[in-house]
């Protein structure tokens, strides 16, 4: 925009691009709260009329802010976004990528438009610049005949009554009370963790599996964040966490040891599928300082009931991702590992979900290492694991019967395991019903 503009709007046809500038007499902290807490944006965010639901804000470079605005009088439908966050510079810049989404919050294919919102101190307060980038020229006439720009600025208007208004002054608080603040942990070796915590009581560590980041579990850690100070993480190698080579599992053991620490010295700890070894395996490593554990649904091969896994999975997986064929990664974990069908793939991979796996596909290899052993089609080790916490070992009652005998063979070898069946729900349950997930680890570790 150019300089002599002080507030306004301006299409900028030659860059594709709709650019705002919005004046105001509070500062820069007062805008950048607003702009970065979620309580305060639902109050101002979409035109006149309109009321804003956040379902998710993770200020920081990789962290999503997923949203939702509709019509107070439902006179339209609402319209739901998922913006990326690319640049996060405090009190200065906000950069993101933002695509529509449909109802069941995936992408719905009319394009990325990456937007970048500036913050600019003047003697009498601050300044707003908003960008936003369109793909191409019909794009933007789809913006411009949405009125795009001007429900930007009624938003802004919005903005102005909130920050003019001294109760609102919340700067100096913590974002809205119970919502997930980005902190991060040195390891052992020096390698930084991120991780979020929410809730409070007896505290609690929340292990993703393969191929995500601490947003896969998003949902078990916040249904036990009802009961428990939950600790939810990004594993090395995923999200915004370090992940120094060469990998070795032992280090992700270290990672979950400082966290703990973080949680004031003891912690249970839960995790659902691929997870679950590495649960085990912190538990015996690190003694009294894991309290307990609820698994669900461990992966483990104990019989021919099932193939096992390819003895070369590992080195193949590692070939794949060096030769930059993620995709073909995944496809392998898929139909090797998970079974999936080969006609199945060609659609699975129209998902959005498959280029966040494709991302993360490095994550097999590493996996692969921890669960050597444990999927081989032989009995499980007697002495790779010891463990005085208390076990709860959950099977799906709709889940596949070899998760079963993995659950029965772990009772045989740990004499604290408590083999529990959660009714009516099968693998997936972990991510798709963490209620009931929740529900059940807190009767067990809670009592």
């Amino acid at each position: 925009m150019s300089g002599d503009i002080t507030d306004g709007i301006e299409i900028d046809e030659p860059n594709k691009t709709v650019r705002i500038r919005r004046s105001y007499r509070a500062g820069v902290d007062r805008a950048w709260w607003a702009w970065t807490d979620a309580e305060a944006i639902s109050r101002w965010w979409g035109p006149q009329g309109w009321t804003a639901t956040v379902y998710e804000m993770d200020v920081r470079a990789g962290g999503r802010w997923r949203f939702q605005i509709a019509p107070a009088d439902g006179s339209a439908a609402p319209v739901r976004s998922i913006a990326t966050y690319t640049t996060v510079v405090d009190r200065a810049e906000l950069a993101y990528d933002d695509e529509f989404a449909d109802e069941a919050w995936q992408p719905d294919g009319t394009g990325t438009f990456p937007t970048r919102v500036g913050f600019t101190s003047t003697d009498t307060g601050c300044t707003v610049d908003i960008a936003a980038t369109f793909p191409d020229e019909p794009a933007l006439q789809r913006a411009v005949e949405l009125q795009m720009a001007e429900g930007y600025a009624e938003a802004l208007g919005r903005l102005a009554d909130l920050l003019d208004d001294p109760q609102n002054d919340h700067t100096d608080e913590p974002a809205t009370e119970g919502a997930p603040t980005m902190s991060t942990v040195t390891s052992t070796d020096g390698t930084t963790i991120t991780y979020e915590q929410t809730g409070s009581g007896p505290a609690i560590i929340v292990i993703s599996t393969v191929a995500e980041d601490h947003t896969g579990v998003a949902g078990i850690a916040a249904a036990l964040s009802e009961d428990f100070t939950v600790i939810n993480f990004d594993r090395r190698g995923r999200g915004a966490s370090g992940d120094p080579q060469p990998y070795d599992p032992a280090r992700e053991i270290d990672d979950i040891a400082a966290l703990i620490d973080v949680a004031g010295g003891s912690a249970a700890l839960t995790s659902g599928s691929g997870g679950c070894g590495l649960a085990l395996d912190a538990a015996t490593a690190l003694g009294g300082k894991v309290t307990g554990l609820y698994l669900y649904e461990p992966p483990f091969i104990v019989s021919d009931s099932r193939p096992p896994a390819p003895a070369d999975y590992v080195e193949h997986q590692e070939a794949l991702v060096a030769t930059g064929k993620r995709s073909e990664a995944v496809e392998y974990f898929m139909t090797r590992m998970i079974g999936v069908p080969a006609e199945y793939i060609s659609m699975m991979k129209q998902d959005p979900s498959w280029d966040e796996m494709a991302k993360y596909a490095h994550t097999y290899a590493y996996d692969g290492r921890i669960l050597h052993g444990l999927q081989d089609g032989k009995p499980l080790p007697a002495d790779r694991w010891s463990i005085d916490a208390p076990i709860a070992v959950a099977v799906g009652g709709n889940g596949e019967a070899f998760m079963r005998e993995a659950a029965d063979a772990l009772a045989a070898i740990l004499p604290t395991v408590t083999v529990m069946t959660l009714p009516d729900h099968d693998h997936s349950a972990f991510w798709m019903a963490p209620e009931a997930v929740a529900r059940q680890a807190r009767a067990f570790l809670l009592g």
